[in-house]
């Protein structure tokens, strides 16, 4: 079981005592916990050696969670959920995905209309039987029907880009051992850096016509995560793994290896075209090769494909059918679109200050092993409490150590003053001027106040851009994929302010939120915006991340220029 699945145990726990009327310490013990694993290092089953204490030693776990975590490693499930959950309504907890509604609510609508399924809350919703409630209203009402639709509106059946990538490469690496396996690659919108992953496509050839298809199909729907085979073919087998995701893999030719990597990389609407454009030229392109004729000109490699239907080679992230075939085919070149090495700094992370998970040196040495000149440490301000986010003699401390690192690591790194600061409810910031002047990097972010209506949250955004102290709009819609949609603004008004005050869009490569998403930086760009891709890390590992930001860049047409952290720190710091 691994650190997210504990974690979703303690929060479910919490859920439910909360909406049972427990109190707060106890309920905030298993929020804080399953907050505190999320963001550990590490997962707890590979630091758990049978002995207790060494949980028990870990920050943010007590004795109390530690058994729990015990019992969840070594059987798989917890007698106290359990128990919990004994004449507990499941469509209790469901509710709780609703964007506004929170356990007082569901308290409230279970105990006094009997409601415990969002079915039957959007029934009494629609017949106005909410207004009669406490602190509710026709408002509240319209609030709850808007927030159904959305939850609705989010696809359960995709993953996350980083639960995705994770498995095919554990696929991949498992397929690995199986001799006569000539070249492996996954393919699809994984490929493609999309968001959400609804499958998983994996491409294998074999070394010699001597090698068993059969062996390799065997050894693939034998691999230890396969929950159920769904189809073993002699070309094709499909299964779907513990973690829900489905997996196909396919054995190609070798010879139609570049051709089937294109073929099913590209999404529908990118190989519509690409066949288009090959028709026109008197040949047929399909996953088996290009064809003039029954004769085969091009298939062994993906630039082949391209290079014989007259066009530069179009990168992976691009095969949206959206409008890069039509580009490729007007220049004889692509833009060289930014890459993981171009990234010289991450501007966006948190310390144990606030709810990070690692001391400020232990990030810098994160980011000292990827190579980056500087990094920037921006803990939330004291807005956000539930992150024990920093108030003026906090952040004065910090700056002091901050300070005392630069002297240690100076010529190896620079650490640079920041703070991710709220932008309250009228657009004014959460420190002073006395605070912000001092700053190098300040992240401003809409975390809270967030119900305001379009005009409202437009003007609340750009007050907070036109401050002289802004350097970097944060996750600037403030979703979180699957879960909360993008908060309502005139996007390219803000876009507009930040262009005018010289502040930076973050791509916070997160990938809860990829925020913003291409189609925003499109626009942005369009406008002569400039970014910055962040990983909003909270521990040592989530610089990993920077990957699906720079993933989300290419799709959105970023080159390194756009980017300021692509800058050297002395290009930096000229900024101004």
């Amino acid at each position: 079981m691994n650190n997210s699945k504990i974690a979703s145990v303690f929060e479910e726990m919490g859920n439910i005592l909360d909406i049972k009327g427990a109190s707060f310490f106890r309920v905030n013990a298993y929020r804080r916990g399953a907050l505190n694993i999320l963001n550990l290092g590490r997962e707890l089953k590979d630091v758990y050696d049978g002995d207790i204490k060494t949980l028990e030693n870990m920050e943010g776990i007590g004795s109390g969670l530690a058994k729990k975590i015990v019992e969840l490693l070594e059987k798989g499930s917890c007698k106290e959920l359990e128990s919990l959950r004994e004449g507990f309504p499941s469509g209790l907890l469901e509710m709780l995905e609703l964007r506004g509604v929170g356990p007082k609510k569901v308290k409230l609508f279970y105990n006094e209309l009997g409601i415990s399924t969002i079915e039957s809350l959007e029934q009494a919703a629609k017949k106005g039987l909410l207004r009669e409630l406490e602190k509710m209203g026709e408002k509240s009402e319209e609030d709850i029907l808007k927030a159904i639709e959305e939850y609705r509106s989010f696809s359960k059946d995709r993953f996350l880009i980083d639960a995705a990538l994770h498995e095919a490469e554990e696929v991949i690496e498992y397929m690995g051992a199986v001799s006569g396996i000539k070249q492996i690659a996954y393919a699809g919108s994984l490929r493609r850096m999309q968001e959400t992953i609804g499958d998983i496509d994996i491409l294998v050839t074999k070394a010699n016509k001597e090698v068993s298809v059969e062996k390799i199909m065997k050894h693939f729907t034998g691999y230890r995560e396969v929950y159920k085979v769904i189809a073993e073919g002699d070309t094709k087998s499909s299964v779907v793994l513990n973690t829900g995701i489905s997996v196909d893999l396919r054995v190609v030719e070798d010879e139609s290896f570049g051709a089937a990597l294109h073929y099913f990389t590209g999404n529908k609407e990118h190989n519509i075209k690409i066949r288009d454009i090959a028709k026109k030229m008197g040949l047929k392109v399909n996953e088996y090769g290009v064809f003039d004729g029954d004769k085969k000109i091009a298939g062994e490699k993906e630039e082949g494909v391209f290079s014989v239907l007259g066009m530069p080679f179009i990168v992976p992230e691009l095969r949206q059918g959206d409008g890069e075939v039509e580009y490729a085919m007007a220049h004889k070149e692509m833009p060289k679109l930014v890459e993981l090495g171009d990234i010289k700094a991450d501007l966006h992370c948190h310390s144990v200050y606030s709810d990070g998970k690692n001391t400020i040196e232990e990030m810098a040495e994160a980011f000292l092993r990827r190579g980056y000149q500087y990094f920037a440490i921006t803990d939330h301000s004291k807005a956000m409490g539930i992150t024990g986010g920093m108030d003026e003699a906090k952040i004065k401390k910090q700056w002091e150590e901050i300070e005392a690192l630069n002297k240690k690591l100076a010529g190896k790194i620079k650490i640079l003053r920041g703070c991710e600061v709220d932008i309250l409810k009228d657009g004014s910031l959460d420190f002073d001027d006395e605070i912000l002047k001092e700053l190098e990097v300040v992240i401003i972010s809409a975390h809270i106040n967030g119900k305001s209506d379009y005009e409202a949250q437009t003007k609340r955004l750009i007050r907070a851009i036109e401050s002289p102290y802004s350097t970097i709009l944060g996750h600037p819609t403030a979703r979180i994929i699957n879960k909360r949609s993008a908060i309502e603004y005139d996007v390219e008004a803000v876009f507009k302010a930040c262009v005018l005050n010289n502040v930076a869009l973050e791509i916070n490569a997160n990938p809860h939120r990829l925020d913003l998403a291409e189609k925003h930086i499109k626009l942005a760009k369009s406008i002569g915006a400039k970014f910055v891709i962040s990983t909003d890390s909270h521990n040592t590992d989530h610089p990993e991340y920077m990957k699906f930001g720079v993933g989300m860049a290419r799709r959105g047409w970023l080159v390194a220029k756009d980017i300021i952290n692509c800058s050297s720190l002395k290009m930096f710091d000229s900024r101004g």
